[in-house]
């Protein structure tokens, strides 16, 4: 392959064992002459100082390390092994939080790590089911590990894996590879419509730094739909309520006001102005 690769795994810290899924991943590395990197974070301690979830917490965790680490070894992307059974969970659990189009679009094959960052996510194997992957593992006969925290109902996205989407494959058979098609299908609506809002973004939001100030008379002057848009381009992951209660803000006759929203989000009413910002920015 005309690229390079570096091997980098982040250890949670989240159970016994953790360790040693390192060591396993360090000696394939080392059995293929890759090079390695391993990083290593308290994810509870992480969780209750910024109050989030564990999984959220995990996975901040997890790509702001993975970036450090390609950043590190100068390599243009990370690469994920996200598979089709992850695609349908993600869309059926936005679906169920209240995520509009963007949310029930998924995750992309390959997206920017973040606004302005050189550095792209890739995920090669999305469109391929877990099966598949786990029968080729077998049928070569090749070593790997699971971890027993993706058995735990305890976590949203296992429940959804282990009980909910089981159930609803076995009253709709091919729910998951429907669910993958819709994924794809709303992608390309989304794509259609970030080239459509990006000159009303222009006109509508300014940066500075890590915060957009958002011109409220422009805002509330396009038709709602477009408002909403807007909105959750400024602020990714955010469910349909959460931009419904934005621009509740937004129209109030209070001036002034805020508002805390899941991800780290904030965004505070002056005026005829929202500011939004990131309560965790760098």
């Amino acid at each position: 392959m005309p690229y390079s690769i570096v091997i980098g795994h982040v250890d949670h810290r989240l159970r016994q064992g953790s360790a040693a899924d390192a060591r396993f991943v360090e000696r394939f590395a080392r059995r293929w002459d890759l090079p390695f990197v391993v990083k290593r974070e308290n994810v509870r301690a992480y969780a209750r100082k910024h109050h989030v979830g564990l999984e959220e917490a995990a996975r901040e965790i997890r790509y702001r390390l993975l970036a450090a680490m390609a950043k590190r070894a100068q390599c243009s992307a990370i690469v994920t092994a996200h598979t089709a059974d992850d695609q349908a969970e993600t869309v059926l659990m936005n679906f169920l939080r209240g995520a509009g189009t963007a949310g029930l679009s998924g995750m992309p094959v390959a997206r920017g790590l973040n606004h302005g960052s050189r550095l792209r996510i890739v995920r090669p194997f999305l469109g391929v089911p877990r099966g598949h992957i786990l029968q080729y593992v077998k049928g070569h006969s090749l070593e790997y590990r699971s971890d027993p925290t993706n058995n735990s109902l305890r976590f949203t996205r296992n429940r959804i894996r282990h009980a909910t989407l089981p159930y609803l494959e076995h009253l709709n058979p091919g729910l998951r590879a429907r669910l993958v098609q819709a994924a794809d299908l709303f992608r390309q609506e989304e794509d259609f419509w970030t080239r459509q809002i990006l000159p009303a973004l222009e006109k509508t939001v300014r940066k500075n730094g890590q915060r957009f100030t958002v011109v409220l008379p422009r805002l509330l002057g396009y038709h709602k739909a477009l408002s909403r848009r807007i909105l959750h381009h400024l602020l990714p992951g955010s469910s349909f309520q959460d931009i419904e209660q934005v621009l509740q803000l937004a129209r109030s006759p209070e001036e002034a006001g805020w508002l805390e929203l899941p991800g780290g989000w904030r965004v505070c009413r002056k005026k005829n102005a929202l500011m939004v910002f990131h309560t965790r920015m760098g």
